[in-house]
């Protein structure tokens, strides 16, 4: 019975490789990249947020494309193409809509050795290049770098440890696997790139460390971590842009007679999580509230009005002597960066932290659709929020940036002890 069973799923994983347009060719897997470039920037020219960014402008986006699409081919290694569909994506001001491996492998495969063993035949495990220099001599020279610089060598927890270098053919840097306690993953594998886009603001293309499947992530960039992708430097450097209270989705505080203290870290329109929210805000409402309130949305990845409505709606309803004081950070993100940017407006609440994600204005409602190789997805919003577009691609800045070296919600408590005085 195992053996027939192991024989149907690496049957299955075949099919998937024969239905697909991609190919192994020594041991490089390859695609039509022009085929996927011209499905996808037809895809992108439907978008609200191309008709937003190049409304009668519609040559300067093929003036943009142009030099991507000089360097697709019709057999293109599949990280080089991937990393050429993301960079056309970028070109709109839309943070919510995404290109992504069409992964059909998932972290539960893990615990079965024939599927993990069919997945490693695949094309998308052995897309990503092999380090071409020598790892010992590349972890020397990267010992040696200084924690503010991007270069140097990044732990993910305590399975895998990267070695970020910059590239010297281009301005990105190239993400190698040093050493790998995870199943997928080996030494000498590039991860991904990273692309700066602003002093502390970074684009990761990589693959998912559980799963492998590639994908894009924002990620912000500070004394020596990434902050979306769980990298540091020093493992034992406190995290202070952290949310507090890190067991509890949603949370109240009374820390000391003069603050209350809220943590919201999610704001998802579904089911179990919206459960957990309204049980919250139904007791929140019996509470008594203090003269000073600090609403913590760090983390916070957003969701929709259906949730942070019942929030707002509480905190509208407060004495109008309340004052407001609003956590955010670097993935504060969607619904929840909205959410702040309402109560600024409203409630002339103080924001505090730092530059929020910016994929504010628009909104995801499920179209995707497979790109002609069967490799790769497209996510492109459907919808736009115009109140919002300032903030796309920028964030919600805060009226004080709070100081990274130390703890957040303490310097938030000592400003509001400062106004009291």
């Amino acid at each position: 019975m195992k053996t027939a069973l192991k024989i149907k799923i690496s049957l299955y994983f075949l099919c998937l490789i024969l239905l697909s347009t991609c190919s192994l060719m020594a041991q490089e897997a390859t695609c039509d990249c022009k085929q996927d470039l011209n499905f996808l920037v037809k895809k992108i020219k439907k978008s609200p947020a191309y008709k937003n960014d190049f409304r009668g402008a519609k040559k300067l986006f093929d003036q943009k494309l142009s030099p991507i699409a000089s360097k697709v081919t019709s057999k293109m290694p599949l990280f080089d193409c991937y990393l050429l569909l993301v960079e056309t994506v970028q070109l709109i001001i839309d943070r919510h809509s995404i290109v992504y491996g069409n992964a059909k492998f998932d972290a539960e495969m893990l615990k079965d050795e024939g599927k993990l063993a069919a997945f490693k035949e695949t094309a998308l495990f052995q897309m990503y290049p092999e380090f071409s220099g020598n790892l010992e001599t590349l972890q020397n020279n990267l010992s040696n770098k200084g924690i503010e610089e991007i270069e140097g060598i990044y732990q993910a927890g305590r399975s895998l440890e990267i070695g970020v270098v910059e590239n010297n053919f281009s301005d990105d840097y190239k993400m190698i696997v040093l050493r790998s306690d995870l199943p997928l993953w080996k030494e000498g594998e590039q991860l991904g790139t990273l692309k700066l886009n602003g002093k502390d603001r970074a684009l990761a293309v990589i693959g998912s460390y559980t799963t492998k499947t590639p994908v894009p992530i924002t990620t912000g960039f500070k004394n020596g971590e990434f902050m979306s992708l769980s990298l540091k430097k020093d493992t034992t450097q406190i995290s202070n842009w952290r949310a507090a209270f890190a067991d509890n989705t949603y949370h109240f505080e009374q820390l000391n007679p003069e603050v209350s203290y809220i943590k919201a870290g999610d704001f998802s329109g579904f089911y179990p999580v919206l459960g957990e929210a309204e049980k919250f805000y139904e007791e929140l409402k019996k509470r008594t509230i203090a003269g000073n309130l600090i609403v913590d949305l760090r983390d916070n990845g957003g969701g929709g009005d259906r949730n942070s409505d019942i929030l707002f709606e509480i905190l509208e309803n407060l004495k109008n002597d309340t004052q407001l004081f609003v956590l955010v950070n670097q993935n504060t993100g969607s619904n929840a960066e909205q959410f702040a940017a309402r109560l600024k407006k409203a409630q002339a609440a103080t924001i505090l932290g730092d530059r929020t994600k910016g994929a504010i204005a628009y909104e995801l409602k499920g179209d995707i659709s497979i790109l002609p190789s069967n490799f790769f997805k497209v996510y492109l919003s459907s919808k736009r929020h115009r109140e919002y577009l300032p903030y796309e691609g920028v964030g919600v800045a805060p009226d004080v940036y709070l100081d990274y070296s130390a703890d957040w919600l303490q310097q938030t408590r000592n400003l509001i002890h400062q106004q009291m005085e």
